[in-house]
């Protein structure tokens, strides 16, 4: 008796598992469909993205190649080139800055500005990046441009929170000799070579140069009152 309600419970139950798949069968056959698809996919788009790096390395390494055989000018079209067809974004970066430095080993030098200064404009960069773009955009114009102009690119990146403050307020000491402006350029490497938080190259730098510079004239006193003797 035992047996045959055994049975009428395997019957039900496999009636119930047939009714549960007729149903939701579908769905779970579809799930399994999916998650096969997606692996599929995400595997295909790693190796897609791991050849464009290989690729964009190549490139990039083809690029140093052309300037360490002294083609600047070819480097500079290859590296304008990698950053504006390669789809690493991080390649298309390095390549941008190198483009710039390989116009300078062309003699481009305003076209080199002109690439920093570009990327110095790009907001979507780190702002470290940036800021190191338009030093040596500054640094480029400083035997040619005006004290107004390199005043207007350096005071900004001089800012108490600027990542490179003290670079661009050596260059701004600098800038001050350059005008013959002693006294100034005095105190600002002075303020230089004590600033604990500054480089130790720029510190060395600094108090080097107060070495050369000539004895400051002593301060003056008020001259004693003879009726107050």
């Amino acid at each position: 008796m035992s047996d045959i309600f055994r049975e009428v419970e395997e019957d039900i139950r496999s009636a119930q598992l047939k009714a549960l798949w007729d149903r939701y069968g579908i769905l779970v056959i579809g799930a399994a469909v999916a998650i096969v698809v997606a692996t599929g996919i995400g595997v295909y788009w790693q190796d897609m993205q791991r050849a464009k790096r290989e690729a964009a390395a190549t490139e990039f390494l083809a690029g140093e190649k052309l300037l360490l055989d002294g083609k600047a000018t070819e480097a500079v079209a290859h590296f304008a080139k990698l950053a504006q067809e390669t789809g690493v974004e991080g390649y298309a970066l390095l390549a941008r800055m190198k483009e710039a430095a390989a116009k300078i080993e062309a003699k481009d030098v305003p076209g080199a500005v002109g690439a920093y200064d570009a990327l110095a404009a790009d907001s979507g960069l780190d702002p470290l990046l940036r800021a190191v773009a338009s030093l040596k955009a500054s640094m480029l114009l400083f035997d040619t441009a005006s004290a107004d102009e390199l005043k207007l690119r350096l005071l900004p990146l001089a800012k108490d929170d600027g990542p490179v403050r003290y670079s661009a307020r050596e260059m701004l000491a600098f800038l001050a000799l350059r005008e013959n402006t002693v006294d100034a350029a005095r105190k600002q490497f002075q303020d230089l070579a004590d600033a604990l938080e500054a480089p130790q190259s720029v510190r060395a730098r600094a108090a080097e140069i107060l070495q050369t510079f000539p004895p400051a004239p002593p301060v003056a006193t008020p001259a004693s009152d003879p009726a107050r003797k």
